[in-house]
């Protein structure tokens, strides 16, 4: 139907929800639109249960007179069978405008604002994005590129690497900081022989966590192996948590040939301090058994990934994606 489009509204990566719209030009294109459906057309604000097709059983809403909104299990195979469908019964995908997205919105920043709003997982964004149509609405407002840049993992996870010597800590703080079990403990060295990578909320700001295999000198062929693509990982990480322990000093990043990211930060991290006094000079010591001492390195990280000073800065921030 050339009147009635669809649009995704949440990011484009499985989640708990998606959000698909029906925008049409008109309350009876809609209405014409949703018979084609077999939807019945709720009150504006009203939701309603239904079966969609067989692909999934999910909730509906009526946003305005001109738009509903699909909330469906957000799996990736969901929303494209979703997707598809709508293509095969005649409704094409509607151009990125953000103003078309939001009807509700009063000017273009607070459709963006609206837009980011859904995609953010941060929850430390929220006041700084709701804040941005005032700002931006200043006769002669202008951001800053490099505070531009700095905000960015508010809207995209940065990637926080830790890496050190087998048998250090590294799992069980993976899994302290976590709250679950998301990494294999033992005492025995080479337990984690791979990579684990959870998203990991840091009091508000939301980072991509990876806990690299520790590296030893004796290690067999396969654990090697893991070794060098988690080295990999290290290259590419915006915060690198160099870690060691009263036993065991932080690895030679260079002598291993992993050359850092542009602009990526290190934070060297003395681990167990409830076992021992390291001997090399850090940046933090830590225990996974000490509360008060995850707190800190909670927020060391989430400084580094995003400096309070750019959070606090009283200037409008380009937050949209061709920034």
């Amino acid at each position: 139907m050339g009147n009635v489009r669809w649009r995704m509204l949440s990011p484009p990566r499985p989640g708990a929800v998606a959000l698909i719209a029906l925008e049409a030009t008109s309350d009876t294109e809609l209405t014409r639109a949703a018979d084609m459906l077999g939807l019945r057309v709720p009150a504006i604000g009203a939701l309603m249960l239904r079966d969609f097709w067989g692909i999934d059983r999910a909730l509906y809403s009526r946003w305005s007179d001109e738009q509903m909104v699909l909330m469906l299990h957000g799996g990736h195979a969901v929303v494209r069978a979703i997707c598809d469908e709508l293509n095969r019964r005649g409704f094409e995908e509607a151009s990125s405008s953000d103003d078309a997205a939001f009807p509700e919105a009063s000017s273009r920043i607070e459709a963006l604002m609206l837009r980011a709003l859904c995609r953010t997982p941060s929850s430390l964004a929220l006041d700084l994005l709701l804040d941005q149509p005032r700002r931006w609405a200043v006769p002669g407002a202008t951001s800053e590129p490099q505070r531009d840049a700095r905000l960015r993992p508010l809207l995209i996870p940065a990637m926080v690497v830790a890496v050190g010597p087998s048998n250090i800590g590294k799992s069980t703080l993976a899994n302290a900081l976590a709250g679950r079990g998301v990494s294999l403990v033992a005492d025995e060295p080479g337990t984690t022989r791979d990579h684990v990578g959870f998203l990991l909320d840091l009091a508000g700001l939301v980072v991509r966590y990876v806990d690299t295999p520790g590296v030893r000198a004796e290690a067999p062929a396969l654990e090697r192996e893991a070794v060098r693509h988690a080295m990999e990982l290290v290259g590419q990480a915006d915060v690198v948590l160099h870690c060691g322990d009263g036993r065991s000093s932080p690895l030679d990043l260079d002598g291993l040939g992993v050359p850092l990211k542009a602009g990526a930060k290190v934070l060297r991290v003395a681990l167990r301090r409830d076992l021992g006094v390291a001997s090399f000079p850090s940046d933090l010591s830590v225990s996974a058994k000490q509360p008060e001492s995850l707190a800190q390195l909670v927020r060391a990280l989430r400084h580094a990934v995003v400096p309070d000073e750019a959070i606090g800065h009283p200037g409008p921030w380009r937050f949209w994606e061709d920034a």
